[in-house]
């Protein structure tokens, strides 16, 4: 039974996720409503946001689906394979190429 016990919570746990997922992409898109302008060059802006939102939930959804591939990605992410850092407008990850060169010269 503590087996039991123990799959229920990780379910429960993964469909809260699942859930948390679609909140925030629901939350960026509704953030991306509010900055719409009715400029051309927004527009572009705002297209490839959605584009990039509707990317990110069908690439989520076909990952979920694909057991063993999605079984494979964990595991490459237990051994540490899989590079999870995704630099978001992160200034002071921002080096230009001399600064990496002269860290890498001392």
């Amino acid at each position: 039974m503590i087996k039991s016990e123990f799959s229920n919570k990780l379910t429960e746990q993964a469909f809260k996720n699942f859930e948390n997922i679609k909140e925030s992409l629901k939350g960026l898109f509704e953030i991306m409503q509010l900055a719409v302008d009715n400029e051309e060059g927004q527009d572009f802006y705002y297209n490839m946001g959605i584009d990039n939102i509707s990317g990110l939930y069908e690439n989520f959804l076909e990952l979920m689906f694909n057991d063993y591939g999605a079984r494979q990605v964990m595991k490459a992410l237990r051994n540490s394979e899989v590079d999870l850092a995704i630099p978001l407008n992160d200034p002071l990850s921002k080096k230009s190429e001399n600064e990496n060169e002269e860290e890498t010269i001392y």
